[in-house]
Parts: structure tokens; C-alpha cells; sequence
């Protein structure tokens, strides 16, 4: 298999240049045989856009087989990322500009009560950037939401903690294994900030030191397709791997015809720095998914815009497999602890499952009487909730429950006759199901009772 453009050890020493201390390799931590720093994530909930720092948009907590609708809020709300659930159930969404009595207040960012869908706050702090990114709750419920201005943060009952001033628009945030708040903004610039003040960890750090940004009306739409066009070189999530502080994300430099999957690691100690590993320039066309750690932190998986879905190596960036899709995902892959990935399709692509044998990745079931139209996420080892429409349907969705070993429905409930797409179905650790639509707000479903 050609490893197609990784770029070894000796040929990321230029980059090497930007950061204060860095290095090539695993580099040695400092805070070796140290106390392990308790994690920032809450132990229930959904917290982060894809679940956890793995952006597997998969939990090993069994789900329910049979749901019922809960919920609509936020009808007329554009809504371009997963809404996301603290540890005490309350839920989270950011809301681009609004339509009718949404546009009234300007407020983007909306808590819900998780189980009623009664309004708990909204915050007019953040602007219609934070559209691009969900949510990021701490293990203490708060809250921190980026849009082009500002990284800013609230408690979970909507106090306003602090704002730090960022260039670009972040999809997103992690949290470091030290537990400081970890972002990449659409311009490439990696920010480390501390959770209770917002103050800067390290010196921001410039991967494209040339390229600025000019906020322009729905700017934000350049990021949708990962393309290697130049106005959006960081179009995903990064995921970061909290035992070894390495992160991974997808970068277009300018002139690339493909866009590169790109590892570097964070290094606490004093001070604390970032180091450069390894990049891949594998994915043609751009990328179509942030990238996604296996189970055991040992493979990457990530998608492009030429079909393609690809394993690859965590530690050196060497590509394992590659399998044809046959169609580009409009989002990314869920993947199981036991090796299930379920990809994201799009208009005209079939609801289908892979297993990763090790060398390969094998078809466990394709449905194609089903058009994806959003992520698939997983609970347990035998449940996956997805967002489809009927094939060669251009509108209307519903909500399926699926075995995830047969591909087989469970249950199925509508969810709108005139919505054609979903952004992100995420869960709360009871088992309710939160789906919004891309116009039309965001739809909430509990499990039946028996």
C-alpha cells in the first residue's frame, strides 16, 4: 500500500521552526511518573461535537431499541453541528442567523432542560459564527463556545465566565489530558487556554503564518465541503488521544492539491509546548471528516472527498487500508470499541457498515433502501441511531434505531416531511436522542416506556 505523501521525521524538522521546544517523535514529558491529572470530560453525557476526544460518536453504554418523539425547538434555527449534553442533562446547541422570532433576540447559543425541552438560557455573547462548532461542556457543567471573535465560556446555568480574543472561527474544542481547552480555528491557528480564566497556555501557534482572515457574510458555508480551495484550510474537529496528548486534524497549505491529516502532540509541563509528529497529504479533493481514533489509540480513521475511507497508523501516519465508499460522506464516521464504522452518507448513498478485520475493512451490511443524512451514532456493541431518508428522496427524515451488527430496524420515527438534512445526532446517557436539522431547529426523542 503507498503510503501517499507522509511526511517522516526528518522532513517535519522545518516545522519544527514554529514552536519554542519541539521536536520529532514521541519527545519526552516532562511530568513522566507523575499523578495522572483527573480528565476534564464529564463522565455522563455527550460533551464534545463527537462524543469525546476520539470523535468516535460512539458510547459503550447500551441503548434503547425503541424511542418516542420528546421535543421540537428552535423552528427556523439554522444549526450546523451536534447539539451536545452536559453531565447534569441539560442540552446545547449553537443556532446561526435566525428566522422570525429567533432573529429577534441574536442569541446563538441555546440550554435546553434535557428531558422537557424547557428553555433554560440563551446568550447573545456569541455570533452567528458559533454556528460552525458545538457546544464543549466540562466535568464541572461549563461551557465554552468559539465563534470568529472570541472563545467564550459560561456556567452551566448561563453565567458569563470569560471571552478570549482568537483569529479565525473554531469547529469545535477538546480538552488536553492536563484538562486545558484545546482548538484549531479554520486558519490553522492551534489554541492551548485555561478553563477557568481563558488565559493563553502557550503562545498561540501558526501553522499558515500567511494566511489571514477577513470576516465576510456566511463565510462560515467555505468550511462545509473541506475542499482545497483555500478559504478554509482546517475544516474539522481535531481529536486528541488523552494518554499520549497526541492530536490529529486535517490541514490544506495552500497550493496543495490534497489536504493532509496532520499529528502533533501536547506536552505538559513548565512550560507546556507542541510538538510536531507526522503529516499525510492522503486526502484527495479535501477532507470529508475530522478524524476519528480507534478504540485502542492505535489507527486514525478519516474520510476524503474521493470516496475514500481510510485507516491509518496513529504513530507514523502510514495508511493501513483504503476503502471505496463509492460516494464522498457529508460528515463523519462513527466507530465502535469492537471495530464497527458506520460512515456518514449523503444524497443518493446507502446506509451501510464496515468492520475493521485489521488489514482491511470489510462491508457488514449495506442498507439501500436508506440515505444517511447525517452521522450515525452507536451505543453498546449492537445499537446505532441514524437520520435517513427514503432512497431517491430529496426531502423529508426519520429517525432509525438499527442493530448494528445486521444493519436490521428496530424502530423508526418521523422527524420532519420537509427537512432534507440532519448535523449531528448525539445522545444523553439515559438514552434520549437529539437530532437537529440544518433549518429547522432541533428535534428530541426519550426511550418508550415500557
Amino acid at each position: 500500500m503507498p503510503r501517499r505523501g507522509v511526511l517522516r521525521c526528518g522532513t517535519v524538522l522545518a516545522l519544527a521552526a514554529l514552536f519554542a521546544a519541539g521536536g520529532c517523535g514521541a519527545g519526552e514529558d516532562t511530568q513522566a511518573g507523575a499523578e495522572k491529572p483527573v480528565s476534564a470530560y464529564p463522565a455522563t453525557g455527550w460533551p464534545v461535537i463527537h462524543r469525546d476526544s476520539r470523535n468516535s460518536d460512539a458510547s459503550d453504554t447500551p441503548g434503547p431499541d425503541d424511542v418516542t418523539p420528546s421535543f421540537h425547538v428552535l423552528g427556523g434555527g439554522a444549526v450546523a453541528a451536534a447539539a451536545t449534553v452536559g453531565p447534569e442533562g441539560n442540552v446545547y446547541v449553537g443556532v446561526g442567523p435566525g428566522l422570525g422570532s429567533l432573529a429577534e433576540g441574536a442569541c446563538h447559543l441555546f440550554a435546553f432542560d434535557g428531558k422537557s425541552g424547557e428553555p433554560l438560557w440563551c446568550s447573545n455573547r456569541v455570533n452567528d459564527r458559533a454556528v460552525t462548532s458545538s457546544p464543549t461542556i466540562d466535568r464541572d457543567g461549563n461551557v465554552y463556545m468559539g465563534d470568529n471573535r472570541a472563545m467564550n465560556s459560561f456556567t452551566a446555568a448561563g453565567v458569563f465566565r470569560w471571552s478570549r480574543p482568537i483569529e479565525g472561527f473554531p469547529l469545535s474544542s477538546q480538552f488536553t489530558p492536563d484538562g486545558h481547552l484545546i482548538f484549531i480555528t479554520h486558519i490553522a491557528v492551534i489554541y492551548v487556554l485555561e478553563r477557568e480564566s481563558g488565559m493563553p497556555v502557550i503562545d498561540p501557534v501558526r501553522l499558515l503564518p500567511g494566511v489571514s482572515y477577513t470576516p465576510k457574510p456566511l463565510d462560515y458555508l467555505d468550511c462545509g465541503d473541506g475542499s482545497t480551495q483555500g478559504a478554509c484550510p482546517c475544516a474539522n474537529t481535531l481529536s486528541i488521544d488523552q494518554e499520549t496528548g497526541a492530536f490529529y486534524f486535517t490541514l490544506t497549505r495552500p497550493g496543495d492539491l490534497s489536504t493532509r491529516l496532520v499529528a502533533m502532540r501536547y506536552v505538559a509541563g513548565r512550560p507546556p509546548r507542541i510538538e510536531p509528529l507526522w503529516e499525510n497529504a492522503a486526502l484527495e479533493g479535501g477532507s470529508a471528516s475530522s478524524p476519528n481514533i480507534s478504540a485502542d489509540g492505535s489507527r486514525l480513521y478519516v474520510t476524503d472527498q474521493a470516496n475514500h475511507l481510510l485507516a491509518l497508523e496513529a504513530q507514523t501516519g502510514d495508511i493501513l487500508w483504503s476503502y471505496d465508499l463509492g460516494f464522498s460522506p457529508l460528515g463523519s464516521s462513527s466507530s465502535s470499541s469492537s471495530g464497527v464504522i458506520i460512515p456518514t452518507g449523503g444524497f443518493g448513498a446507502p446506509l451501510l457498515a464496515l468492520l475493521d478485520t485489521g488489514d482491511r475493512a470489510d462491508l457488514l451490511w449495506v442498507r439501500r433502501d436508506l440515505e444517511t443524512r447525517g452521522i450515525t451514532v452507536q451505543r453498546g456493541n449492537d445499537r446505532a441511531y441514524a437520520a435517513v431518508a427514503s432512497a431517491g428522496r430529496r426531502m423529508g427524515i426519520r429517525l432509525v434505531v438499527l442493530d448494528s451488527r445486521t444493519g436490521a430496524t428496530l424502530d423508526e420515527e418521523p422527524i420532519s416531511g420537509v427537512e432534507f438534512a440532519t448535523m449531528g445526532t448525539s445522545m444523553s446517557e439515559d438514552g434520549r436522542v437529539y437530532v437537529p436539522g440544518f433549518l429547522s431547529g432541533l428535534w428530541a426523542f426519550a426511550p418508550a416506556a415500557r
